[in-house]
């Protein structure tokens, strides 16, 4: 670790431009290095405070008193990941396993894939704290955001603010899992059991948390919020049919966590959201009519998250929904634009997850996606289903190696279904 504001023959002018070069961008053109240079190395020589860096956090010291907890600290963490997967049957979406795709003449088509795109960085950020209110942030991302499998483009995953209070008050603003998730299934594929059991992912949104204390370590946790209703554009009128109806959608998740069998605390939730999609007439892609048609999105959730042992836990969830395709339900299924109606579904996983040494880690579970099939023309995904184990093994503190089987199988209606034995192996770096 490395005291700023300590190092010797270092002056304000030098440390300015020290600070300047490093935040100067290839161009050459400056962005705020003047002030911010200045800020630093005046902070730095007047004694005003020592900005300590190791590899993955800065923290700042409240100006004045080195020995008070720092005003600002922002620590960096993340992961290096490689993947490689073998697939019997060729799937949706190659790298992401959402479901499998139909034979043709009645023959397989394997696949290989092999990608670094969830490698990880993110940024923690804590205060400053002032009075009773305390601060906190999180930036995320991977390179999950499209482009070619050897130069994939950036993604933001989680971006959000947290203001918390004494009273077991929370504001959560900004990008963050959805509210109504308690579990979330442990997996080696990114996909993490979406469309064959695992509802939601992430989106922007506004929250609040309030915990009730009930006795001892007994509490309840209720969440409330107004999140973006994330739709497609089935009416082809260039206008997201979520933000076309005009306001968010609602999400909430009550839960209670006691300790039970283990010290680690039993959680059991219901949960949920409502929302609406809103379509245009459109006539070649060119809006003729507004707002003729809304689709209700919505479901209802149970979820338990069940430690039998120190190192033994059951997980799952239970759901029953419409118009689930953003939410990663329905098997990627949201709106039949034939039937002009919501295609309803229901589903849920459950999960083994044993920590069986310090090292060694393995999972088994078991999911399904099951939509109407009255809300389904022929040649939609009728039902998704899968059986999936994994083992992560530990080789040192920082480096994992990683195995997971998946059995998937995908119904299609009026059509034949089809399986996939999917072997996917990974080396991950945490830093």
């Amino acid at each position: 670790m490395v005291d700023v504001g300590a190092l010797s023959g270092l002056n304000a002018q030098l440390l300015s431009a020290h600070i300047e070069r490093w935040i100067t961008d290839s161009k050459g053109a400056s962005i705020m290095t003047h002030k911010i240079g200045s800020v630093l190395a005046g902070m730095a020589v007047a004694g005003m405070a020592a900005i300590s860096v190791s590899a993955v956090e800065i923290k700042i010291p409240a100006p004045g008193d080195s020995s008070a907890a720092p005003l600002l600290t922002l620590k960096v963490y993340g992961y290096v990941k490689l993947d490689a997967a073998y697939d019997t049957q060729k799937t949706s979406a190659g790298d992401a396993l959402f479901y499998v795709l139909p034979k043709v003449n009645g023959e397989s088509d394997n696949e290989f894939n092999m990608t670094a795109r969830e490698t990880r960085l993110g940024l923690e950020l804590t205060g400053p704290d002032i009075a009773n209110l305390k601060t906190t942030g999180k930036i995320e991302t991977d390179f999950y955001g499209g482009n070619t499998a050897n130069s994939p483009n950036l993604r933001l995953r989680l971006a959000y603010l947290d203001v918390a209070m004494p009273s077991g008050t929370a504001v959560r603003a900004g990008q963050d899992w959805e509210t109504f998730m308690t579990v979330i299934p442990k997996t080696v594929n990114i996909a993490i059991m979406a469309d064959v059991g695992a509802l939601g992912l992430r989106r922007p949104q506004f929250r609040v948390t309030q915990d009730i204390p009930i006795y001892d370590k007994t509490k309840l946790v209720a969440k409330v919020a107004a999140a973006r209703t994330i739709g497609e554009d089935i009416d082809g009128g260039m206008q997201d049919d979520g933000a076309d109806s005009g306001y968010p959608s609602v999400q909430y998740n009550l839960c209670l966590e006691t300790p039970l069998l283990t010290a680690k605390a039993t959680k059991l939730s219901v949960s949920g959201h409502w929302g609406n999609e809103t379509v245009d007439s459109t006539v070649s892609n060119v809006v003729v009519d507004t707002d003729v048609k809304d689709y209700i999105t919505w479901s209802v959730i149970g979820s338990l998250y069940l430690p039998l042992h120190q190192n033994v836990a059951l997980q799952g969830t239970i759901w029953q929904g419409e118009n689930l395709d953003t939410y990663y339900g329905g098997i990627g299924q949201g709106i039949n634009k034939t039937l002009q109606k919501g295609i309803g579904a229901k589903g849920g996983y459950v999960q083994l997850i044993t920590d069986l040494t310090d090292r060694l880690n393995w999972n088994l579970a078991y999911g399904i996606d099951n939509p109407n099939s009255q809300d389904l023309s022929n040649g939609n995904r009728s039902k998704n289903q899968a059986v999936l184990t994994s083992v992560n093994y530990k080789i040192t503190s920082a480096v994992t190696a990683a195995f997971e089987y998946y059995y998937m199988t995908t119904s299609y209606k009026g059509q034949s279904a089809a399986s996939d034995n999917r072997f996917q192996g990974a080396m991950i770096y945490r830093f």
